[in-house]
C-alpha cells in the first residue's frame, strides 16, 4: 500500500493512493502544483506524492496543459 498526504483546509490528511479518484497537476511559474481529489476531499500534494500516484495509478493522473501563473503572496497593509 502506498500513502500520500493531502494538504486540506483542515490540515494534512493521509490517504491511500487507491482511495483517490483523480490527481490534477500543472506547472506554475515557479513550481509544479498537484491536487488530489477523493469524494468531497481535495488538497495539494508534494511532488514526491505526485510521482507515487503516477507510478501506482497513472490512469487517474492528468495534467493541465496551460502553464499557470504562480501564486503570489497577499500584501498586508496597515490600516
Amino acid at each position: 500500500m502506498s500513502w500520500i498526504t493531502l494538504q486540506t483546509r483542515t490540515g494534512p490528511e493521509e490517504y491511500q493512493v487507491s482511495d483517490l479518484d483523480e490527481v490534477v497537476w500543472c506547472k506554475t511559474d515557479n513550481a509544479i502544483t498537484a491536487v488530489g481529489y477523493m469524494d468531497v476531499v481535495s488538497g495539494r500534494m508534494t511532488q514526491n506524492d505526485l510521482e507515487t500516484c503516477r507510478i501506482k495509478r497513472p490512469e487517474i493522473v492528468r495534467e493541465i496543459l496551460q502553464q499557470q501563473a504562480s501564486l503570489k503572496p497577499r500584501e498586508h497593509r496597515d490600516q
